[in-house]
């Protein structure tokens, strides 16, 4: 994003950027578009060989990611996690955590494996890594960019654990926004909005789809700009619920800062003190 006038929206060029699940999908495509805008990214996922695949086309189009394989569902990996950001990603402003696991269960036969393997990465990942990585936020300011789901605002069949995930980090986000008020730091949701690869498939997995099916699935890296922008709040816009699909074609329409102007009319869900 190019930088602004208004100080209430900054560029990513130079900084570091944490993208969770940044292997396949959603994840990979953020990834994407913050390094083509000039940020250092840092990807994390449980599985190397994705977050590779990740890394060599960012540095194909010469940009600079870091890999650092971590299952976020255990919590002595998030801390060795948060030691090397801390350690190495000074400048450290946007964390997006994107991470998910998305496992249908019928609630007749869930059981406290399923539960836990679904929160610990949905919901614990997400809560703790922000709130040890939050310091590195403050003097500078940032953005906090939780990624949900229209099963954060909705039931599905089969998805007990995962719509309490989501319905938790669009919780988590608006406790954490009330938090920061007053502070340089953004913190707010997003869906994607646009049909893509489910999360639940690996790389492998969606090469061998169907032709139609893969025919459905848009590429995430067109949800950048929506991305981008969230990344470049610093505190005047928290709290707020978007979908990525629709702010990029605002953001398109419009240009950032009238959609800042706008927000009302963009966003899923703002609180009141927001605009």
């Amino acid at each position: 994003m190019p930088a602004s006038s208004d100080d209430r929206l900054v560029g990513v060029q130079g900084i570091d950027v944490l993208v969770t699940g940044s292997g396949r999908g959603l994840g990979r495509g953020v990834a994407q578009a913050m390094a083509f805008a000039g940020a250092r990214v840092w990807l994390v996922s449980e599985v190397p060989e994705e977050l590779e695949w990740t890394a060599t086309d960012i540095r194909a189009a010469g940009g600079e990611a870091h890999i650092l394989a971590a299952d976020l569902g255990r919590a002595d990996e998030r801390k060795g996690l948060v030691r090397t950001l801390r350690g190495e990603a000074r400048k450290l402003r946007v964390i997006v955590n994107n991470a998910g696991v998305l496992e249908r269960e019928p609630v007749a036969s869930l059981d406290a494996v399923h539960w836990r393997r679904v929160m610990s990465v949905n919901l614990e990942a997400p809560v703790f890594l922000t709130r040890d990585l939050l310091p590195l936020l403050e003097n500078e300011g940032g953005s906090v960019i939780n990624v949900s789901s229209r099963a954060g605002a909705g039931a599905f069949e089969r998805q007990a654990a995962y719509c309490a995930s989501k319905f938790g980090i669009e919780a988590f986000t608006r406790c954490l926004a009330l938090e920061l008020a007053g502070s340089p730091i953004s913190a707010n949701t997003v869906t994607p909005g646009l049909s893509i690869k489910p999360t639940s498939l690996t790389q492998r997995d969606a090469e061998r789809a169907d032709a139609a099916a893969r025919a459905r699935w848009n590429d995430p890296v067109r949800l950048g700009p929506a991305f981008l922008f969230l990344a470049g709040l610093r505190g005047h816009i928290s709290g707020c619920r978007f979908d990525a699909w629709t702010l990029t074609r605002r953001l398109e329409q419009w240009g950032a800062l009238e959609v800042m102007n706008r927000i009302h009319e963009i966003a899923e869900y703002t609180p009141e003190a927001v605009g």
